[in-house]
């Protein structure tokens, strides 16, 4: 492959993942907003589980949800179904990712889940699946299976997914009135801490 066809496929790919983006933005409706109300008015804490790419979004989720004031933790199937899942309690809500549905770990863990009284949010592409069918809320987010790669790698279905938890962050933070200042005393390190944390000059 040479550097012009290189930078083709670069950018196709990035076209793909821009488009996907936006009719996720054109389908938002009521379950979008059951799930930010959800999320903002839950009591207990948030639990975030996935496996594979789903995890690494899931624990971005749970990372954010967690610095516009809402409790959340990632809680991985692989420790969760050795005894781990007894941390959710009946007040706490678990969302679980997955592009598929059919993951079985994940899918273990929301019996489990459900089993406590916890309420079930399903992050899916297939609202067919199992996993759609035993969550109590299901929030489809959809993306075209040729845009991956090969076909079947996880990429655009991963921005897509990313896309919508930081959108509904951004109601979340909106509706919580989670502040810099609030930010800044949990968030004292990096550059961000420097920042929120660093006197005014005006």
């Amino acid at each position: 492959m040479d550097r012009a066809l290189a930078l083709e496929l670069a950018r196709r790919t990035m076209h793909q993942e821009v488009e996907a983006i936006q009719v996720l933005a054109e389908g938002l409706g009521d379950s979008f907003w059951s799930c930010a109300r959800l999320l903002s008015q839950c009591s207990g804490l948030i639990w975030v589980t996935g496996v594979g790419t789903s995890a690494a979004v899931g624990t971005r989720f749970a990372h954010i949800l967690t610095d516009c004031g809402v409790r959340s933790m990632f809680l991985s199937p692989a420790e969760g179904l050795h005894g781990h899942a007894g941390v959710m309690a009946s007040d706490d809500l678990l969302v679980a990712m997955s592009r598929g549905g059919e993951s079985r770990e994940v899918n273990q863990m929301v019996k489990i889940a459900n089993q406590r009284g916890v309420t079930t949010v399903a992050f899916v592409h297939d609202v067919e699946s199992t996993l759609a069918r035993i969550c109590q809320y299901v929030l489809p987010i959809f993306s075209e299976p040729d845009y991956e790669l090969m076909g079947y790698l996880a990429t655009t279905s991963t921005v897509a997914f990313s896309a919508m938890c930081d959108a509904l962050c951004a109601v979340v933070l909106e509706v919580t009135g989670y502040t810099p200042e609030q930010l800044g005393q949990t968030h004292p390190g990096g550059a961000v801490g420097q920042a929120l944390t660093s006197p005014q000059t005006s």
